[in-house]
C-alpha cells in the first residue's frame, strides 16, 4: 500500500481532519497520536504539490492551515470547512464529552473507568465508505479514537485511571441521543457467617407477588421477616449507597437449621456510590444487632472470582444431629449406624424435586459418631461431603436415599434438630 496515494484518495474526498486521515494508519509506528499521524501526511502531501509532484485532485479545504512558498496559500476562511466531511467535528468536542463525563459521575466514588461510545448511524455510515476509498489494513474505527482521546482527557480532569479489563465505572456516551449512561461495577465482599437463629440465608420473595406485595404476604413482598443476606446488606447498603445487594454463598442450610461453623459467602453490592468502607465497622455493627441471630468475621474486599471460588467450593461438612424414632431404640443397635460411612445414593428428596432435577447423586460419608440419648433419640456427629442431603440420610426418603438411619435401624426416623458444626476445605 502507498501511503500517499491512499492518503491523497482520501482527502479527494473533502474535507478531512488529522484525526480522520491519521486514524486510517492507526497501526504505523508507534508513540504518535492519530491527529500527529494525519498532520504527518497531510505535510508531505502539501510539500510534494509545492514541489510540482502532487496530484492536484486533493481538495485544496485540506491545505487551509499550510502556508506554502512556491504556490498561492488557500485563503483559511473561505476555504476550510467548519466541520471534518468524516467525524462532524466530534474531535472537536473532546474536552466538552470529558467535561460532561466528570459531571456525570461527581456523585460516584471509583478509581478506575472506561470511556465508551455509541456511534451515529451517519458516523459509521461515512466510516464505513471511507474504508471503500482508503482500505482498512492500516485502520481503526472512529469509535475507538473518541474513547481514547476523550479517556485521556477525563483521566487528568478527574484524576483516574484507564482500565479496560476490571473498571469500577464505564462512561458510555450515547451520540445518538446525546445521553451518557454509567455503568458502576459492584462491590464484592467475602467474609464468614454463623446463623444461630432459623431464618433463610437468602431474601425470599412471596411466590405469588414475586416481591410486589399482596395478601398472602401481608404485603411485604417476602415470606420470611429477614434472612442473613438482608442483616448484613441493611447497614452495608446505608454506607455505600447503594441500590440492593446479590448474596453467593458456598452451599446453604435450610431455613430450620443452624449454621455454627462460619459458613463462606459474598456478598455483592449492586450500583455502589461509596467503595470505600470500614470493614470492621460493618463487622461491628452487624453483631452487635443481630446478637443470637447471626454473626459474620474475616470481612475482606474481593472481586467476582471469588464468587466463582465460594460457588464452586466442595467444603467437606461436619453436622450435629439430633434424631427422633418413633420407636424404642437399643443402644446395642446404634453399631449399625457405621454402616453409613460408605457411599450414600441419594434420589432428589421429595420435598424439592417440583424445582429440581430428579437424578440419583452419590455423595460420601467420611465419618460418624453417635450418642445414645435416650430410648427415641440418637446424638449423631457426621463429617460429608458437599451436597448430601442429611434429612433424607436420617428418614430414607421413602427408600430414595440409600443406606440410611431409618433403615438400618429398622424403624422410622427423623431430624429433630440439626446444625452445621463446621467446615473443611
Amino acid at each position: 500500500m502507498d501511503i500517499k496515494t491512499v492518503a491523497t484518495r482520501i482527502l479527494s474526498t473533502g474535507y478531512v481532519c488529522d484525526h480522520c486521515l491519521g486514524r486510517q494508519f492507526a497501526q504505523l509506528l508507534s508513540g504518535y497520536s492519530n491527529d500527529e499521524r494525519g498532520n504527518i501526511v497531510r505535510t508531505a502531501l502539501a510539500m510534494d504539490l509545492e514541489n510540482e509532484e502532487g496530484t492536484k485532485s486533493i481538495d485544496e479545504s485540506n491545505f487551509s492551515d499550510i502556508r506554502f512558498r512556491k504556490r498561492k496559500s488557500p485563503d483559511a476562511e473561505l476555504k476550510k470547512p467548519k466541520d471534518c466531511s468524516v467525524c462532524k467535528g466530534i474531535f472537536t468536542k473532546i474536552n466538552a464529552l470529558a467535561k460532561r463525563a466528570v459531571e456525570e459521575t461527581e456523585d460516584f466514588e471509583y478509581n478506575t473507568f472506561q470511556i465508551g461510545t455509541t456511534p451515529t448511524e451517519e458516523l459509521i455510515a461515512i466510516e464505513e465508505k471511507l474504508w471503500e476509498t482508503a482500505g482498512t489494513d492500516f485502520c481503526e474505527t472512529i469509535k475507538t479514537e473518541i474513547n481514547r482521546e476523550v479517556g485521556k482527557v477525563f483521566s487528568k480532569k478527574a484524576g483516574k485511571i484507564v482500565d479496560l479489563k476490571n473498571p469500577d465505572m464505564v462512561i458510555l456516551f450515547d451520540l445518538k441521543t446525546n445521553t451518557v449512561r454509567l455503568t458502576i461495577a459492584p462491590l464484592y465482599i467475602f467474609g464468614k457467617y454463623k446463623k444461630l437463629a432459623k431464618i433463610p440465608q437468602t431474601r425470599l420473595m412471596c411466590y405469588d407477588c414475586r416481591g410486589l406485595g399482596c395478601k398472602k404476604c401481608d404485603f411485604k413482598g417476602k415470606i420470611h421477616e429477614t434472612s442473613v443476606q438482608e442483616l448484613i446488606a441493611e447497614p452495608l447498603l446505608r454506607s455505600t449507597e447503594g441500590v440492593d445487594t446479590s448474596f453467593h454463598g458456598a452451599g446453604r442450610e435450610d431455613i430450620d437449621v443452624l449454621c455454627l461453623g462460619g459458613r463462606n459467602f459474598v456478598i455483592e453490592v449492586v450500583e455502589p456510590k461509596k467503595r470505600t468502607i470500614s470493614l470492621k465497622r460493618l463487622e461491628t455493627s452487624v453483631n452487635k444487632k443481630n446478637k443470637g441471630v447471626i454473626e459474620i468475621s474475616n470481612l475482606e474486599f474481593a472481586d467476582k472470582n471469588k464468587v466463582v471460588d465460594v460457588k464452586s467450593a466442595k467444603a467437606k461438612k461436619t453436622y450435629k444431629v439430633i434424631v427422633k424414632t418413633d420407636s424404642t431404640v437399643k443402644k446395642t443397635s446404634l453399631k449399625k449406624l457405621k454402616e453409613l460411612v460408605t457411599l450414600i445414593k441419594q434420589q432428589t428428596p421429595t420435598r424439592v424435586v417440583h424445582r429440581r432435577a430428579d437424578i440419583i447423586r452419590k455423595r460420601s460419608v467420611y465419618s460418624l459418631e453417635y450418642k445414645y440419648v435416650d430410648k427415641t433419640h440418637v446424638e449423631l456427629v457426621i463429617q460429608t461431603e458437599a451436597g448430601l442431603y442429611i434429612k433424607e440420610l436420617v428418614s430414607g426418603d421413602e427408600g430414595r436415599s440409600r443406606p440410611s438411619v431409618s433403615a438400618l435401624l429398622g424403624v422410622k426416623a427423623m431430624v429433630e434438630n440439626l446444625e452445621v458444626v463446621g467446615f473443611e476445605d
